[in-house]
């Protein structure tokens, strides 16, 4: 996992890079330059919409002594989503956004928990309880 999480972080950039220059062929530079500058001020304008509407969320669940579990699943989905969008480009902006959009980030952490109880099951991580 980490070989791969390493070449990921030093391939995106270079690859972010490459589809801006693409781009600015394609569509020319200033339209490249606009739909940065409008998705990272877009993308901040969600993050704030959907970041009050999560703590709202945890507040009514703790009110109720519920625990809050999709407040939870919120917060840190926007927690990713947040730079994802304010760094320019293409793909991170298509990842950040999907991250918005509520049901994709609920299976992505359905998809997270089930690989740590995997984890959990073959005694790669162990959970304290307290």
């Amino acid at each position: 996992m980490l070989p791969f999480l390493l070449i990921a972080l030093l391939a995106m950039p270079i690859v972010e890079i490459a589809l801006l220059l693409q781009g600015a062929v394609v569509i020319g530079v200033l339209p490249v330059i606009v739909l940065t500058v409008t998705t990272a001020f877009l993308g901040g304008y969600l993050i704030k919409r959907q970041g009050l509407a999560a703590m709202q969320e945890l507040r009514g669940d703790l009110a109720e002594n519920r625990p809050p579990v999709a407040a939870a699943v919120d917060g840190a989905s926007l927690l990713v989503a947040a730079p994802l969008l304010m760094t320019p480009g293409f793909i991170t902006d298509a990842v950040g956004f999907l991250l918005l959009v509520p049901p994709v980030r609920y299976a992505l952490a359905r998809a997270v928990l089930r690989r740590l109880q995997a984890a959990h099951e073959r005694g790669n991580i162990v959970i304290i309880k307290r």
